[in-house]
């Protein structure tokens, strides 16, 4: 029997890549995402806006039983720090951190029960340095998801239930593709691959992450950016 996974933000980048590589591994992905979206790889998709509270508990309904949780959807305001919105801080803890825990929340013990479950989420390298100053919000909600990802891990690992996270790098995504120019030649200058990475390639990981053969990882963080940070 195929195992179901839930993938949050599937309609494009790191989420699209993520339902690729599960539905070719014979998962059944439920993809969720504010934009819509063609079911592609996704046996079922949602359109929701994970920042309202009622929208993740229906796409927690609409889901069902669910063995994998794949926490990526995200969003990031490219404004000044310094004229930062009460609004845009909001939404991004929201979607970022809030949606996260929740879904989690909701999932994890039912996997608990069943004595097997896999939880993914996706950070960024924006939590383990300070080079995003143009989304220092968004580089908090991320470390608070490492946070999370320990607690989780911490209180369901006895019960065959993994809880990791992944912190890409630079990923060739469309959110990096409204990153300014200049921006981009100096982080690429800093990256000993000299290049950003391709979704497929956090996708990779997070594959892993979710199979049988990681069953002893437990509460990581897996940098995926190419060397340019090394924790």
């Amino acid at each position: 029997m195929s195992r179901r996974a839930l993938v949050t933000g599937t309609a494009r980048g790191i989420g699209r890549a993520v339902a690729d590589v599960l539905a070719a591994q014979g998962l059944d992905v439920v993809g969720v995402d504010v934009l819509a979206q063609e079911d592609g790889p996704c046996a079922e998709t949602i359109r929701a806006d994970l920042s309202d509270v009622a929208e993740c508990r229906r796409v927690l309904a609409e889901a069902g039983d669910v063995e994998v949780l794949v926490n990526n959807a995200a969003v990031l305001f490219r404004t000044p720090l310094e004229e930062f919105g009460v609004d845009e801080f909001d939404r991004t803890v929201a979607v970022n951190l809030r949606a996260v825990f929740l879904l989690s929340q909701a999932l994890a013990p039912a996997m608990s029960k069943r004595g097997w479950g896999r939880i993914v989420n996706v950070s960024s390298i924006g939590a383990r340095d300070g080079h995003l100053t143009h989304g220092t919000v968004y580089a908090a909600t991320k470390a608070g998801v490492i946070a999370v990802t320990r607690s989780f891990a911490l209180r369901y690992g006895s019960s065959g239930v993994t809880v990791n996270a992944v912190a890409p790098g630079g990923v060739e995504t469309e959110m990096v593709a409204t990153m300014p120019a200049e921006v981009r030649t100096r982080y690429v200058a800093e990256i000993p691959a000299g290049r950003f990475c391709a979704p497929d390639e956090v996708a990779a990981v997070v594959a892993f992450l979710v199979g049988d053969e990681a069953s002893f990882v437990n509460g990581a963080t897996v940098d995926v950016n190419g060397g340019w940070y090394m924790g």
